[in-house]
Formats: C-alpha cells, sequence, structure tokens
C-alpha cells in the first residue's frame, strides 16, 4: 500500500530548515519569557493585588520616589522606574515582531476578506502572550510591516494584556463582579465589532496605505527559493539571522525613542497632576479629564487591576475605579502613536476617542 501523499513532510531536511529554525527560535522565545519572566510575574502581582503601589504606573521602584523630592527627582525618578519597569516585556515585543516580520516575508499570512474574524484570529494569538498595550505595539508593527492585516495585528494588541488568564483572575477577584463583565464585554466588542467596522468604513473607498518594509515582490512562500534543496544549514541560518537582525534594528530604532517620550511624559503627569483633590469628587468634567489621562498613560500589563483594586480599597467612588479598570491598560499613547504613524491616522484618533468615552461613559454609569 502506498503512503499517504504528504509533500511537506516527505521532503529531505534540507528542505525544511527555514520553518524549523524559524519555529525553533519561536518556542525559544516565547518559553524564556514565558517561564522566567512573564506568568511569574504575573502571579506575583496576582499576589500582591490590593496592596500599596508606589506609583499608577509601575509596581516596583529602582530609584524611590517621595513627595517631598523637587518635582524634576518626582519625574527623573519616575520615568526611570517606568522604563525599568518595561524592558522585558518590550524586549520581548521587539524580538517577537523581528520574528514576525522575518517570517511572514517567507510565508505570507493567508487570511480571509473577513475582518471580524481576522480581529478575532489576532485575539487569539494574544490573549496567552502576556504582554501590555504598549509593548504589543513592535509585534503589531512586525505584523503590518510584513503586509499583515491591521485588524490582526489589534486583535493581538488588545487581546493580549486584556485577556491574558491571570489578568482576567485578577479582574474577577480584585473588582466587583458588575465591574468585571462590564469590562469585558465592553472589550469584546471594542476588539471584535468596533475594530473591524472602523477599518471597514476607513477602507470603504481603498485599503489603508499601511507602512511596510521591502517590495510585495520579496515575499514568497513553500517551496523555498532553491527546488533541490541543496542549500546549506550554515548559509540558510546566516539569511535568516541576518534578516531578524536587521528587522529588529528596524522596530528597536522607533521603538526606543518612543519609550523614552512616553517614560517623561507618563511620569510628569504623575508628577503635575494633583490626584487627591482631582478624584475627591465626581463631575462630568472631571471624569472626562480623568479619562483623557487614564487613557493616555501607558502602564505595565495588570496595573490597572492592581490600581483599580487600589482605590477600590481607599473607598474612592465606584466611576474611577471603573473608569481606570476599563482604560488603565487596555490603551495608551503608545499604539496610538504607532497608528498614527503606520496604519491611519484616522483610526488612531477614532480609537482614541472612542477609549476616551468609554471612560467618561462606565464612569457615569458608576
Amino acid at each position: 500500500m502506498n503512503a499517504i501523499a504528504l509533500p511537506f513532510y516527505r521532503r529531505p531536511l534540507a528542505c525544511n530548515y527555514r520553518p524549523l529554525i524559524m519555529a525553533v527560535t519561536a518556542v525559544t522565545l516565547f518559553g524564556v519569557f514565558w517561564l522566567l519572566s512573564r506568568y511569574p510575574q504575573l502571579f506575583d502581582k496576582a499576589r500582591h493585588v490590593g496592596q500599596i503601589l508606589p506609583s499608577m504606573a509601575f509596581s516596583s521602584a529602582v530609584i524611590p520616589v517621595s513627595a517631598n523630592d523637587p518635582a524634576w527627582r518626582q519625574i527623573f525618578a519616575s520615568a526611570v522606574n517606568w522604563l525599568n519597569s518595561m524592558k522585558i516585556g518590550m524586549t520581548f515585543g521587539v524580538f517577537l515582531g523581528a520574528l514576525l516580520h522575518t517570517v511572514l516575508r517567507y510565508y505570507p499570512l493567508k487570511i480571509g476578506n473577513n475582518l471580524y474574524l481576522n480581529s478575532l484570529q489576532g485575539a487569539l494569538v494574544g490573549f496567552p502572550a502576556g504582554v501590555c498595550a504598549n509593548c504589543s505595539v513592535p509585534t503589531a508593527c512586525g505584523i503590518t510591516r510584513g503586509h499583515g492585516r491591521v485588524e490582526v495585528a489589534l486583535g493581538f494588541l488588545f487581546s493580549s494584556p486584556n485577556f491574558n488568564p491571570v489578568v482576567m483572575m485578577m479582574t474577577f477577584t480584585a473588582l466587583p463582579l458588575s465591574m468585571g463583565l462590564t469590562k469585558y464585554a465592553i472589550l469584546l466588542l471594542v476588539m471584535l465589532v468596533a475594530v473591524p467596522a472602523m477599518i471597514s468604513w476607513l477602507e470603504r473607498n481603498k485599503p489603508l496605505a499601511i507602512l511596510t518594509t521591502g517590495h510585495e515582490g520579496e515575499a514568497f512562500s513553500l517551496p523555498v527559493a532553491d527546488p533541490d534543496c541543496a542549500e546549506t544549514f550554515w548559509s540558510v541560518l546566516n539569511e535568516l539571522s541576518a534578516d531578524y537582525a536587521k528587522n529588529v534594528w528596524t522596530l528597536a530604532k522607533s521603538t526606543i525613542p518612543l519609550m523614552v517620550l512616553a517614560s517623561v511624559a507618563s511620569a510628569a503627569l504623575l508628577t503635575l497632576v494633583p490626584w487627591q483633590e482631582l478624584l475627591s469628587q465626581v463631575t462630568p468634567l472631571r471624569l472626562a479629564l480623568v479619562s483623557l489621562i487614564s487613557v493616555f498613560m501607558p502602564v505595565p500589563i495588570a496595573l490597572d487591576v492592581m490600581f483599580a483594586a487600589q482605590l477600590h480599597q481607599q473607598g474612592i467612588a465606584d466611576g474611577y475605579v471603573m473608569l481606570f479598570a476599563m482604560t488603565l491598560g487596555a490603551f495608551s499613547i503608545v499604539p496610538a502613536v504607532y497608528l498614527w504613524r503606520e496604519v491611519s491616522k484616522p483610526l488612531a484618533a477614532m480609537l482614541f476617542a472612542l477609549f476616551l468615552a468609554i471612560g467618561w461613559g462606565t464612569g457615569m454609569v458608576f
């Protein structure tokens, strides 16, 4: 009896060097990040939910900050502490984004025209990743620069920090059930309905002019360029390493300045905004201002839950608790800048305005 024809598996090992190298790289990257950093860190955050945070924007401080320090020192220390809290997640985001960019050059993403299913697929990939909305930006860049669809990138970006299993567990254990259910119902609507609808409306006349690198003709799929599979392992490894290193540098050189600017901006807001006075009374105008700041603020993963839980325990009005739980970690200025610069200025403005309205509306209701 003849064997069933399976072309990929029947090809000799030399024909599969590229996918094997990429797969090993991906497994190594995720294994190191998940096992040595992200999930131990998330479980540690879960154990400390409800305890006093040093700041809204970071859960640990390498430079102590005191309210008695001069404003310039508070801003400097807060910026350094924020960068320190982001360094691992952002490094992973850059390396993962570069890997996706590299993979998509050789194996273009085969995806349909249904924007809603595309967003769902991106979300399913994103929920176990465990990176914040800010650190998801290099990964989203890797998808769109590799000629992937923007709704897939945004599905990943919204799912990774919000629908991570540990973060969801923290949300439902630290906050009232009504807040948790409201938050995730709204986020599902944003991710699976609002985002595809916005993109569909923006593309009603022509596709979005998304920033990519290289030319469409550079992308190719199986079989590999050499049909005789005569390339050696080392030649393929050198080629992939060169592509990967170039993509890492391309992402890093645009990400690092953005993160430094974001750290200073967030530190200035933390220092200069009179938070106790601002949160002392609930009014529509104050809710709008707090929502604007919350949507702007770039914070590490799970800090939205931890900060909202702290406010809840301190007896702050439920409207502010819900506002921060809803908006603080879901979006920020960092993904807004990415969308503005590389995807669509109207889409960036629409999403920022949407989360601003969601924060204000949920604050008013609660």
